[in-house]
């Protein structure tokens, strides 16, 4: 009788804990008898697995965060090496969350020999190039989400998989307004603005007070303006709230309700990140933002290897959203630019179009082979 297959699967944060979930559901539900452990959060756990450690229910992302959860991290670095040690997984799947899983992929192929593919480039593209040397020395599959990583690792010699964005199939295609301004309980006819501020502190204290002058300055020119805020769970909606406070300005403020209010919305003002990829692939109208200290902004200035911050801008090679970066991000330039974006009705018909070609550049019919399809295909191959 042939030994059932053993995945270890590491997701070391919440969004790669949600997309490692929804890999192992296909394999469980295509193979009933494999056995899954790992590092994770809720979503894998939901889905049976084994965790020697809930790593990705702290969120640590930052450098701060890093700090100060630094035993919290370096417990789940031992207790995986641990269980690689004991198990000897017949493939091991690292998604994202590159600091940490570098070094796993190091340990695991110089010291145990384990097969491994790696799920989420870390973005060598943009910086830390040099990641790539470390990357071909230790992992068999990159499988990555965005068309242009998979030219950069052919040409270092790697081998590779476009697998399409797990996002293109989480998004509704073209979403009707009327609907989703009818559930939230919206204005019908209003021009409505959804304000997406980021999901991390620093990014709310940064760019909330840019988004108030904004709105205030939209809704003194235009009054049949409604402006609506989207958070995280896991933020306190009335610290939100408070921002606005003896304002006379029609917003609403909800809770994990993100995609529902860009769907509802006409225009999106949104933090650079996830969101304005998500934006994009509702073929939303928007501008992207951000802004920073000025220390954190000429540090990443100087290491950044890209003309673009903005995902839909980068896929495409050129600007399809205005991207407005600290000086420019303010409330002056942003409401003049959504102003001029109103009054032309030829801008969002033509950002709509360029909108559609990002998306397709990420469909599964553009990609090599699903996730799913390429895990299977490595744990039939025997391990280099």
């Amino acid at each position: 009788m042939q030994k059932a297959k053993h995945i270890v699967m590491v997701a070391g944060e919440e969004s790669g804990d949600i997309h490692a979930a929804a890999l192992v559901r296909q394999l469980k539900e295509a193979y009933p008898d494999i056995i899954i452990s790992g590092i994770g959060g809720q979503h894998m756990k939901r889905e049976g697995v084994e965790l020697v450690s809930d790593l990705a229910r702290h969120g640590v992302t930052g450098l701060y965060e890093v700090v100060r959860l630094f035993n919290v991290i370096r417990k789940a670095f031992t207790a995986i090496k641990k269980h690689l040690n004991q198990q000897k997984p017949d493939l091991l799947i690292l998604v994202d969350y590159p600091g940490f899983n570098l070094r796993l992929a190091k340990y695991a192929k110089q010291k145990l020999g384990i097969k491994i593919l790696y799920y989420i480039s870390p973005q060598i593209w943009a910086w830390k190039a040099n990641r790539i040397h470390l990357i071909k020395q230790t992992v068999d599959k990159m499988a990555v989400i965005l068309p242009f990583e998979k030219k950069l690792y052919e040409q270092a010699g790697v081998p590779v998989a476009f697998v399409g964005h797990p996002l293109v199939e989480k998004i509704p295609s073209d979403p009707n307004p009327e609907i989703y301004r009818k559930e939230l309980n919206l204005p019908l006819q209003a021009r409505i603005i959804a304000l997406l501020p980021g999901s991390r502190n620093n990014e709310i204290e940064k760019h909330l007070p840019i988004l108030k002058e904004t709105a205030v300055l939209l809704h003194q020119q235009d009054p049949d303006t409604h402006f609506i805020i989207p958070i995280a769970e896991t933020i306190n909606s009335d610290k939100i709230k408070s921002y606005f406070a003896n304002l006379d300005l029609p917003l609403t403020v909800f809770k994990a309700k993100a995609l529902d209010c860009m769907s509802a919305a006409d225009f999106v003002i949104v933090a650079s990140g996830t969101a304005s990829l998500e934006c994009a692939l509702l073929e939303k109208p928007m501008c992207i933002i951000y802004k920073s200290s000025f220390i954190t902004y000429y540090a990443v200035m100087k290491l950044l290897k890209v003309r673009f911050l903005g995902l839909s801008n980068l896929l495409m090679d050129r600007f399809i959203t205005p991207e407005f970066l600290q000086y420019d991000c303010n409330p002056i330039e942003l409401a003049r630019y959504i102003n001029y974006f109103h009054h032309d009705p030829l801008q969002p018909q033509k950002m709509k179009k360029q909108l559609a070609q990002v998306k397709q550049s990420l469909s599964p019919q553009q990609a090599d082979c699903s996730l799913f399809e390429l895990v299977v295909t490595e744990l039939a191959e025997k391990k280099t």
